[in-house]
């Protein structure tokens, strides 16, 4: 029995949605087919190991252990200057004449 069923409390976790994590690859490539394989998205590529990703905690959770990564960890940002920055990141820099 358990400490809550002794008490006649009901425990429910319940999984948010999906959040953004920072993975790093040990090997360069390879980080498309592994977050297509759990369902997410890569939304900012930092360079050929890292990546920022939108996933589901359930994957951050399977993923945690796998060989193919040197660190995963979840991301907390200001999601307005997120936008900002991503925005003039993908804009391409005024010409100078």
């Amino acid at each position: 029995m358990q400490v809550a069923e002794r008490f006649g409390a009901k425990v429910s976790v319940a999984l948010p949605g999906r959040g953004l994590f920072l993975l790093v690859a040990v090997e360069p490539g390879g980080l498309d087919a592994l977050v297509q394989g759990v369902g997410g998205r890569i939304v900012a590529r930092l360079d050929a190991c890292r990546a920022l990703v939108v996933m589901g905690l359930a994957s951050y959770m399977g993923l945690r252990g796998s060989r193919v990564l040197r660190f995963i960890g979840p991301v907390s940002i200001d999601q307005q200057r997120f936008s900002t920055v991503m925005a003039a990141y993908q804009t391409p820099p005024p010409l100078v004449s």
